[in-house]
């Protein structure tokens, strides 16, 4: 298990991963990638990005110690964490704890385009991330953490696996490219460890 640093979104370190945004979310600029090409031509201007942008609300929840999510923009529904091991989940349901991390065990990146999340109730979260690259590099993973007064706008490329509520549930606008090509990467299997996401301790 690898635990992961937790920077601000406005810290420079984070720069190339994500931008910061300010403002109205809805209004965010969310960064489109141009249909790639063959050869040496190149595209007419004004095409290749008329997928446009898709929004709606992603919502997360925690039930029976999974962190359950469902993307609107993209009509996504998924498990995408874990409060404890697999193999210690019975005991730790019987122990009435609360969530005090999140395990990862998948990242994802969209060559089409960014993401977009931006807190609905003004609440904290967190995004994990990783450099862009045709593999993740989990030396390089961070958390990027906003105190839920700005959005966080991952850049095109960059791995990384949803939206993380810093404690409790969470609700959050999401915009990202509408193509929502993604490619994927199992930390479990292919890295044989989890990423752990310290969450904020109830009390």
């Amino acid at each position: 298990m690898r635990e992961l640093p937790v920077v601000d979104v406005r810290d420079a370190r984070v720069s190339a991963l994500a931008e910061v945004v300010t403002g109205d979310p809805r209004e965010f600029q969310v960064p489109v990638e141009a249909w790639p090409v063959v050869g040496n031509r190149v595209l007419d201007p004004g095409t290749g990005v008329g997928g446009g942008v898709a929004a709606g609300m992603f919502r997360c929840w925690w039930q029976g110690g999974q962190l359950w999510a469902t993307n609107e923009a993209i009509g996504g529904r998924y498990v995408i964490g874990l409060a404890t091991p697999p193999e210690d989940l019975e005991s730790w349901l019987l122990s009435g704890s609360s969530p005090e991390q999140v395990l990862l065990w998948h990242m994802n990146y969209h060559p089409d385009g960014g993401q977009l999340f931006a807190s609905v109730d003004g609440k904290p979260f967190l995004v994990p991330a990783v450099p862009a690259g045709p593999d993740p590099d989990l030396s390089q993973a961070v958390v990027i953490r906003s105190d839920g007064s700005v959005g966080i706008c991952l850049r095109s490329g960059v791995w990384h696996d949803g939206v993380y509520p810093e404690s409790g549930d969470g609700e959050f606008l999401t915009r990202q490219g509408a193509v929502h090509a993604r490619v994927s990467a199992s930390l479990a299997t292919e890295f044989g460890c989890l990423l752990r996401v310290p969450l904020l301790r109830a009390g």
